[in-house]
């Protein structure tokens, strides 16, 4: 059983003037598990100015300590009303965190501290600075709870969210609410980073990921713009190897090129400009108006280049002309494609239908060479 101290700093001088109704500037008081004797009772509605309250578990270790400019009791003595406190928090003897608020209060034996109003909340061993409206601690839980509004810096992210729930035994945070969490660089104007934002988010700061199972949005920026944007209903994010994986659903934006994509799955090589599509991928790029649909997919952002690979599917909307292959390279930047494997090549007007081994052309122009290999080459050109 834990046991409250809340030790007796002034002399007896100090109890004497409280006695007869003079508040002086130094008494604290001491709670020694109810077994104070009456003539140490405190008041009810006993005002102390100045006062440190702390408190220690059976062997001795502290739990937490806290400074308050004033400290008024309850009637029952079990509640503690604290103005301007300023405390610390421990753990396994260890010191968490360093906190300060407007007010705070301790109930239950010093088993739940809530602090209220501008709290500043640094973590120590985490390395996080916390700010907030209502805190709330639970030594026993080994938990902190911060509502009405977080947020939050850390080497690895910046954060804010409606309220967050942090774990330091499992160095795990639950954020909860319009998240919205960024990744730290060294110059943010300049070097690449990333924007998530969704309604719960889960920081597991010692194995440096964030994960979600609800919806999911992630941003690029560079240069202070967005490149890309992906979302999915499962999502994590690996912040040591600059690595996104969504799932469900994905659906994404690549505006500097510009593509829309969806898939089942996309793993994001965020470092490397990579992006990896698996199932029922399907794309789109509106100016040209093509679509292209296949069973994976991969990007190569920087060189504006996208591979597809089995029932690969091209459309070209302007003259409906399709083209099924095994693969297909589309390079981006001069809308060029190369087919290989079981190609296909269809189109209404003129109406034709070729097949070969291979097939390279732009596919809105209506201009392909279809290539079989030993077999004769056959180029298709619209009519004029």
């Amino acid at each position: 059983m834990k046991r409250s101290r809340w030790w007796l700093l002034a002399g007896i001088i100090g109890f004497i003037a409280i006695a007869v109704g003079v508040r002086t500037c130094s008494p604290t008081s001491s709670w020694l598990d109810n077994a104070t004797d009456d003539s140490e009772q405190i008041d009810p509605g006993l005002t102390l100015r100045d006062v440190t309250l702390e408190q220690q578990d059976d062997d001795g270790q502290l739990l937490w300590k806290v400074d308050a400019d004033e400290v008024t009791y309850s009637a029952n003595q079990e509640i503690a009303n604290l103005v301007n406190p300023e405390g610390e928090f421990y753990q396994d003897g260890e010191l968490l965190y360093r906190v300060k608020a407007d007010t705070g209060i301790i109930r239950e034996n010093g088993k739940l501290i809530l602090l209220e109003d501008n709290i500043v909340a640094t973590g120590i061993q985490n390395e996080m600075v916390l700010n907030g409206q209502s805190l709330e601690w639970q030594p026993d839980n080994q938990l902190m709870i911060i509502r009405n509004g977080l947020t939050g810096r850390h080497p690895q992210v910046r954060a804010q969210a409606d309220e967050a729930y942090i774990y330091d035994a499992e160095k795990r945070m639950e954020l909860l609410g319009n998240v919205i969490a960024t990744t730290v660089t060294a110059n943010p104007e300049v070097e690449p980073w990333l924007k998530l934002q969704g309604e719960t988010l889960q920081w597991r700061w010692d194995a440096e990921t964030l994960d979600t199972d609800r919806p999911l949005r992630v941003e690029r920026f560079e240069n202070q713009e967005v490149t890309q944007v992906l979302t999915g209903q499962r999502s994590l994010v690996e912040l040591a190897e600059e690595r996104a994986t969504l799932e469900e659903n994905v659906q994404g934006q690549l505006l500097d090129i510009p593509m829309s994509l969806a898939a089942e799955k996309a793993v994001w090589e965020v470092n490397e400009q990579i992006i990896q599509a698996e199932q029922s991928v399907r794309v789109v790029n509106s100016e040209e108006q093509i679509t292209v649909t296949s069973q994976r997919g991969q990007f190569l952002l920087e060189e504006e280049v996208a591979i597809f690979n089995q029932d690969v599917l091209a459309i070209a909307a302007q003259n409906n002309g399709r083209l099924s292959s095994n693969r297909l390279r589309w390079n981006l930047d001069d809308q060029t494609i190369l087919a290989e494997g079981n190609v296909a090549y269809q189109q209404t007007d003129p109406q034709l239908t070729i097949r070969g081994a291979r097939a390279r052309g732009r596919i809105e122009a209506q201009t392909v060479l279809v290539d079989g290999g030993d077999s004769v080459v056959t180029e298709i050109v619209p009519d004029f």
